[in-house]
């Protein structure tokens, strides 16, 4: 029987000539794709750096603006060749409308604020390239700075009673009523064509003074001549030169303390001496404690030497703002004016019609002459009876005083934060 034999081979020749294809095709896929894939990571990786550069950015936009809320108002420093304040903040009464838009330019090249609407250059150094997180001019992605606010009575207005405060004291502590406006800062942050926007909510820490009375002391004291302590709580905006009796337009519904309040010492009044407050205007209880300058500020005594290494003032200037450390003996000889926190280690001398708000802390004796006038409170620790000289001296106990003017030498806190 015959076999006929088929011929494989070149079948065989065809399916390996198509096999080849197909694996080099399949390869050829694989490299694209990897090389897609390798680009594509490339890609990813510079959009990652710009986008990280530009937060950084942001980042670096938020600290110049938190740090300039955080000053006292005002502040003067020099940027290349200007001089001026670059302080930013509200003061009371706020404006709903408030904002202030840091351009990126030195201030002499910024346009003048006009309204509502402060504008203010950056504070970077301009001899150097500048980071990009503000514009030199116009409104889009210009860094800036409101006061939050919620729409009450729905009207789509900003209204005074609508801002946003903050106050640790209240619950919730977010109100409209007590403490500083939340600030809302929005900083638009640039790296080449990559961009972050952040914004955070923040406020000035509040601080709120333990004191006891308009006038506080450890050692007795005699109040004569035309003296005045006034313990009602009075308006922050109380007029400068209101004297006790003609102030009670300015009494504040709560918060009020003793006119004169010792440690157990005798308080002695002749003359014309006026003393006022609630629940009485004296109060020399032996239960009273007398509290160091941490104690009646709510810090550490740490905390307080930092504050002290930093003063603003460390001799009697004008204006006497911030904080005035003297240590050893101060003449206050002339009609200044301040705000802030006076601590002098040794005796107070002051005279003429010196006007201040906020705390001022004596270790040693007071002689005031003249017709000094206070809105806050004195804390005298005094060396010895009956050696502090009130004169025709004015204190009017004010807790919003002391809170703002002490609060102005804190820095902000952060409240919340996110990025847009």
């Amino acid at each position: 029987m015959k076999i006929n034999r088929i011929n494989t081979v070149g079948n065989e020749r065809g399916n390996i000539l198509v096999v080849t294809l197909i694996v080099l095709f399949a390869v050829s896929m694989i490299g694209a794709t990897l090389a897609m894939v390798s680009s594509m990571d490339l890609k990813i990786s510079g959009n990652q750096r710009k986008t990280t550069r530009a937060f950084f950015v942001a980042e670096a936009g938020m600290s110049e603006a938190i740090h300039r809320l955080s000053l006292p108002n005002p502040t003067t420093e020099t940027v290349g060749a200007w001089s001026g304040n670059i302080a930013i903040g509200d003061s009371e009464p706020y404006d709903p409308d408030w904002e202030t838009r840091v351009f990126l330019a030195q201030p002499s090249a910024v346009a003048p604020s006009a309204g509502s609407v402060v504008t203010t250059g950056t504070i970077q150094d301009p001899t150097l390239p500048y980071l990009d997180y503000s514009k030199a001019s116009g409104t889009e992605g210009v860094m800036t700075i409101k006061h939050k606010w919620e729409d009450l009575n729905g009207n789509n207005m900003r209204e005074q009673n609508e801002i946003v405060r903050y106050d640790p004291l209240q619950i919730p502590p977010e109100n409209f009523v007590s403490g500083f406006p939340v600030e809302i800062v929005t900083v638009t942050g640039n790296s080449a064509d990559g961009a972050r926007v952040i914004q955070a909510e923040v406020t000035k820490r509040t601080m709120v003074a333990r004191t006891l009375g308009s006038l506080y002391v450890d050692k007795a004291v005699k109040l004569t001549g035309n003296c005045a302590f006034c313990g009602y709580n009075h308006s922050v905006n109380t007029p400068p030169g209101t004297q006790p009796n003609a102030c009670a337009a300015w009494h504040l519904s709560s918060g009020s303390l003793p006119g004169v309040t010792s440690t157990g010492d005798d308080v002695k009044t002749q003359g014309s001496a006026d003393v006022a407050g609630s629940p009485m205007p004296i109060d020399k209880s032996s239960t009273n404690p007398f509290y160091s300058l941490h104690e009646v500020l709510g810090l550490s005594q740490p905390e307080v030497n930092d504050i002290l290494a930093n003063a603003d003032n460390t001799s009697i200037t004008n204006p006497l703002n911030g904080v005035t450390y003297i240590n050893g003996d101060a003449n206050i000889a002339s009609n200044l004016t301040g705000q802030g926190l006076i601590y002098v280690t040794g005796d107070l001398k002051a005279s003429g019609n010196f006007i201040y708000r906020g705390l001022i802390y004596v270790e040693g004796d007071v002689k005031f002459t003249g017709t000094p006038w206070v809105l806050g409170s004195m804390v005298i620790k005094g060396t010895s009876d009956f050696n502090f000289s009130a004169g025709n001296a004015a204190v009017l106990y004010s807790k919003d005083a002391i809170s703002q003017s002490l609060s102005a030498m804190m820095p902000c806190i952060v409240l919340s934060w996110r990025e847009m």
